[in-house]
């Protein structure tokens, strides 16, 4: 179960044995702890808001690896002791600042760590905190550079950067036969969505394509007028930057007003339930980036043996396939159990624990089923894992994802041009 405090109420949900919920009374803060025996992570993400969905998606991933854990070896094990784990949530409502309050209010219940949200935009309202309070904080989700660029000394993340997964997935599209002569970008005015939109510009200006235009638009914009201005422009393709909700919005309102370019490019989330389910009958032949499927061929790994693995894990647990920001989130919990080990303190941990935890994960390399994880420490990308390489994906007639480029990693062939709405 978990406990919220992002509007400042308690509530339970169901999410397994690893998260759990204290009523308000039971809370005695950093000196209520010293008696603690188990780790206490906070986890702040967007259990509601218009970024539920993909909150949910960090949810589970950061709940399999403390079950998984806990079930398995009985917790982290320090000088021949296990201690299990603990989650407990705050719900960011998918707004900046009550993610950076909600953050504030988990230090204060004494976390020994803190697991990150799943946006952008509410990273960068959590990470200051991070640093103003020296609380270790890793996002399995956030992908803006410039939470990298920033230079914060105790947040760290486990999936690339939007700048490198953008342009290389779009390069990947590009460079596709027959390649095309236009592209037309859009982007929802936010960090994440912006990033990925910059990045798309420069994969098509570096590749010598037209760029017909590119529009930055609010979350609750009319989406038949933007495609109506991209219908008027006729790109060979759309390049969209965005979440899943404005996903489905864009590729719904393509298919009420006649739109067919050659096909669409959304970088996150189109192999999710969430974009299926809400895209329906549109979903199939979108073209999407990932840096992480269950049929990646990797073998090995601390707590999951494989890729695989980790997928039948989670269809177990939560009868669905998980995506790469689960996947992330998963791994950013393998590394904070590792970095616990080395570090040899049992829980709670003090601040000076927590210093010299900064100091570990900054150097630490692990090998996982998501792939090899290590951060940055130095440039733009710094604390950022920049190892795992970016995959564009297309959605079958049945749903399911299969790599098309780049290249020398593609699985299949992709179906481009794709059919028009009415031949499919």
């Amino acid at each position: 179960m978990s406990r919220t405090y992002g509007d400042r109420r308690s509530f339970l949900k169901g999410v397994g044995g690893a998260a759990t919920a204290i009523g308000l009374a039971g809370c005695a803060g950093l000196g209520g702890d010293s008696g603690r025996d188990f780790f206490k992570l906070g986890a702040v993400t967007s259990l509601s808001g218009d970024l539920r969905f993909g909150g949910e998606v960090t949810q589970r991933g950061y709940d399999l690896w403390a079950d998984t854990i806990n079930e398995e070896q009985g917790g982290i094990e320090i000088g021949g002791e296990t201690y299990e784990v603990q989650i407990e949530y705050a719900d960011a409502q998918s707004k900046p600042s009550t993610g950076a309050d909600a953050a504030s209010q988990m230090i204060d219940e004494g976390a020994d760590a803190v697991l990150g949200p799943y946006s952008s935009n509410v990273t960068l309202a959590v990470c200051p905190i991070m640093d103003q309070n020296s609380m270790p904080h890793i996002s399995g989700s956030a992908e803006s550079p410039q939470i990298w660029q920033e230079g914060f000394e105790y947040s760290f993340g486990t999936i690339p950067t939007v700048s490198i997964i953008g342009n290389e997935a779009a390069s990947a599209l590009l460079n596709l036969e027959p390649q095309p002569d236009s592209v037309y970008i859009t982007a929802v005015n936010e960090p994440f969505s912006v990033a990925t939109g910059d990045a798309m510009q420069a994969a098509a200006e570096e590749a010598g394509i037209t760029v017909e235009n590119y529009e930055q638009f609010p979350r609750d914009t009319d989406y038949t007028n933007v495609v109506s201005a991209a219908q008027n422009a006729d790109p060979d393709l759309h390049l969209h930057g965005g979440h899943i909700g404005s996903h489905v919005n864009l590729v719904n309102a393509a298919e009420q007003l006649g739109y067919n370019p050659d096909g669409f490019l959304m970088h996150y989330g189109v192999n999710t339930g969430s974009y299926k389910d809400g895209a329906g009958a549109q979903a199939p032949y979108t073209f999407g980036a990932t840096v992480w499927l269950p049929e990646v061929d990797r073998e090995g790994g601390v707590l999951f043996d494989s890729p695989q693995a980790y997928a039948d894990a989670s269809q177990s647990a939560y009868d669905t396939a998980p995506d790469y920001t689960q996947a992330g989130s998963t791994a950013a919990g393998i590394v904070f159990q590792e970095a616990f080990k080395e570090l040899g303190s049992a829980p709670p941990l003090s601040q000076d624990d927590k210093d010299e935890l900064i100091g570990i994960i900054e150097e630490i390399e692990v090998n996982t089923f998501y792939g090899d994880v290590a951060f940055e420490t130095e440039g733009e990308y710094y604390h950022n894992n920049v190892n795992t390489q970016p995959l564009l994906v297309q959605l079958g007639d049945d749903g399911s994802a299969s790599i098309v480029g780049p290249e020398e990693s593609a699985t299949t062939e992709a179906n481009y041009p794709v059919p028009a709405w009415d031949e499919r």
